[in-house]
């Protein structure tokens, strides 16, 4: 849980995780040491040296998928654990050759249709006479009779010209006062969504998070350092650890034990609880 503290040596306000334990707060702003309430002694810390099974999976360096403790070879990308290099024959991609099987029906269909024969008229029926030859037409048009031809043309009705329409009734005061309460609740939310981006933006530049295989450097809350190669996640709930690599073997952290600046650069949900708690308590 985070709590509000002052600075006794500059004044100046910031939060701190009251659950973590420590008989002392780190000012944020002068780094001067802020004495606590006694608090009950952590547990010790565990040290799990070379143990496999302390989950039943870890991820694959290439594609990230759960491998076994003990797999050499990924299923998933082909990468090889000991070699460190992806296998061959990659799997094939359904939805590409289904586009390319799309395309050559359209091709294939379009050819055929070119090279159809163009409708042609059927041609003139000839009927042979005594001493001369016609040609069969097609009736003609009966002509227009002269009354038709004659007839004046009747006078087109002029178009009605409509009224203009009627102006819209003025808002009344509960509708002005709805869409007041709308616009400052957008503007409540923009400021809101502004603010967390500057926040992200500043965590992430003063405590980017690690990556795995990235070499990290983690203190405990104690004040113990810890040195290794970011290797993965164990554990669940409260007993999560954070795997590293290190030159004596791998262990493991549990996440409650490290400092706040540490933790929220290796556990998102840490991270994430941070976030909302500063935008909650200093969003205006």
């Amino acid at each position: 849980m985070f709590v509000q503290l002052k600075c006794t040596s500059c004044g100046q306000a910031f939060d701190h995780d009251s659950s973590s334990g420590e008989t002392f707060a780190e000012c944020p702003h002068c780094n001067h040491a802020n004495a606590l309430p006694a608090a009950a002694e952590p547990p010790k810390p565990t040290v799990l040296h070379n143990a496999p099974n302390l989950v039943g999976t870890r991820p694959c360096p290439s594609c990230k998928a759960p491998l076994d403790r003990e797999a050499i070879l990924c299923v998933n990308c082909g990468f090889n654990l000991q070699t460190r290099k992806k296998t061959s024959g990659a799997k094939p991609n359904f939805g590409l050759l289904l586009a390319i099987g799309l395309i050559l029906v359209l091709m294939v269909g379009g050819i055929i249709y070119l090279l159809q024969p163009a409708d042609t008229p059927p041609p003139p029926v000839f009927t042979l006479e005594p001493a001369k030859v016609t040609t069969l037409a097609a009736p003609s048009q009966p002509a227009a009779s002269a009354e038709a031809v004659t007839a004046p043309a009747e006078p087109t009705p002029a178009p009605a010209i409509e009224a203009p329409p009627a102006p819209p009734p003025k808002p009344t005061a509960e509708e002005l006062a709805a869409q007041k309460a709308v616009e400052e609740e957008a503007a409540f939310r923009a400021k809101k969504a502004q603010a967390e981006q500057n926040l992200r933006l500043q965590l992430a530049s003063r405590e980017p998070p690690y990556q795995l295989n990235d070499a990290v450097e983690l203190r405990r809350k104690n004040g113990v350092v810890v040195r290794g190669t970011f290797s993965g996640y164990g554990g669940t709930g409260p007993d999560r650890v954070i795997l590293l690599a290190t030159p004596t073997g791998e262990i493991g952290i549990p996440l409650n034990q490290l400092d706040p600046p540490s933790r929220r650069r290796v556990d998102p949900e840490f991270r994430e609880a941070f976030i909302q708690h500063v935008l909650s308590t200093r969003t205006p």
